[in-house]
């Protein structure tokens, strides 16, 4: 016998179980429950790499889509940090749970469309950190003439974990020339963006959060001359 995808008293069809465990994870994320947002793991991840990497205490840090400030008030300790948060609800939260940190600007804008506005004022940071509610891709590759030598975090959903419809598909398709792609394919990609703008990346940690992968890449602007060993005539 068929299974039908429509409830017998309802002409609506019915949810299936990733679509249904999608609307939990986003659930707990709007909550900022920590099994979505997992706030340790990220926190441990970033005091390892700035501490390896880049020292403390007058860091330039860019935190797009800042969430509660889980992580905010943490930047607040290596430098001057810029915090976007678009949700009004979230971001009065933000604002709220970092008031006692020195040296931050939180804004009420849209990740997404601001970070244009620094790259116009030909801004540069020592950290950017990209945590979205969604795919970080469209960023790439003009976030990396915001950082000309530093530290580059990427929150990754797991293609294979999200619903794959046909929007959803067609973009990671655009992006990766695959609908699913993997850790490896994802992470070349970047590097290769970052190369659109001479910007060496290099993977130097990352972390396995369930349902995301966090990256964490060393970004170093590089000659084109010297990267490719042609010189100019």
């Amino acid at each position: 016998m068929q299974t039908s995808f429509f409830d017998a008293n309802n002409t609506a069809p019915k949810k299936s179980y990733r679509a249904i465990r999608h609307d939990i994870v986003r659930e707990r994320q709007s909550s900022n429950c920590e099994s979505a947002h997992h706030p340790e793991e990220k926190k441990q991840q970033v005091k390892r790499v700035l501490s390896e990497h880049s020292g403390w205490g007058d860091l330039s840090i860019l935190e797009l889509f800042a969430g509660h400030g889980n992580l905010t008030k943490l930047y607040c300790d290596y430098g001057e940090v810029l915090a976007y948060e678009k949700k009004g609800a979230v971001f009065d939260k933000l604002v709220s749970n970092t008031q006692d940190c020195m040296l931050l600007r939180c804004e009420k804008v849209d990740s997404y469309r601001e970070y244009h506005g620094l790259i116009y004022l030909k801004q540069s940071f020592d950290v950017i950190d990209i945590d979205p509610y969604g795919f970080p891709n469209r960023f790439f590759p003009d976030i990396f003439l915001l950082i000309n030598h530093g530290i580059l975090f990427v929150t990754m959903p797991k293609p294979y974990v999200n619903i794959l419809n046909g929007i959803t598909q067609t973009h990671l398709i655009t992006y990766y020339g695959d609908h699913n792609p993997s850790q490896e394919t994802i992470i070349n990609r970047i590097a290769l963006w970052g190369l659109s703008h001479w910007r060496q990346v290099s993977l130097i940690d990352s972390i396995d959060l369930d349902s995301v992968w966090r990256f964490a890449f060393e970004v170093k602007r590089v000659k084109a001359t010297d990267y490719t060993g042609v010189k100019n005539r």
